[in-house]
């Protein structure tokens, strides 16, 4: 509305400005828990591929135990990398919930901003009602004693 300056526009703005940070900060670490999973559904993927592999060489009777050894070498390390895996994922959903909640503060410290603007420019519109009023009697007024 024309000539309606909020005078906390500056604290509205910075809010605003915090608000896309918090949500950009969440975007982040949502797009790393996603790709934290992925290398966890990469791991157990190997593994199962791993042991598949070791199975068959097990049923084709050519037991060759240095391929067998091999074999559960490599599936005990998958399973550490796996255990690693799912720590750091549980530390990446920690960090997600905690840039929401920073994120929900910073909306609702953004909305109360707003609902003061609102209220403000309602404060304004009634000023301005008011003011139209005065002058409309003032003007009523004069008319009348112009006549009288």
């Amino acid at each position: 509305m024309k000539g309606f300056k909020f005078r906390l526009q500056s604290v509205l703005d910075a809010r605003q400005k915090k608000l896309e940070d918090c949500q950009l900060n969440f975007a982040k670490a949502k797009n790393r828990l996603h790709r934290e999973n992925l290398v966890l559904a990469n791991f157990i993927k190997i593994l199962d591929e791993t042991v598949l592999s070791l199975k068959e060489t097990l049923d084709s009777g050519g037991i060759d135990n240095t391929i067998i050894f091999i074999h559960q070498n490599y599936i005990i390390t998958i399973k550490e990398s796996i255990k690693k895996q799912k720590v750091v994922i549980e530390i990446a959903e920690k960090e997600l919930e905690e840039k929401n909640k920073l994120m929900l503060e910073a909306l609702k410290a953004l909305k109360v901003m707003e609902k003061l603007k609102e209220k403000a420019l309602e404060e304004f519109k009634e000023n301005i009602n008011k003011h139209e009023m005065l002058i409309i009697d003032e003007i009523a007024t004069c008319r009348y004693a112009k006549r009288g």
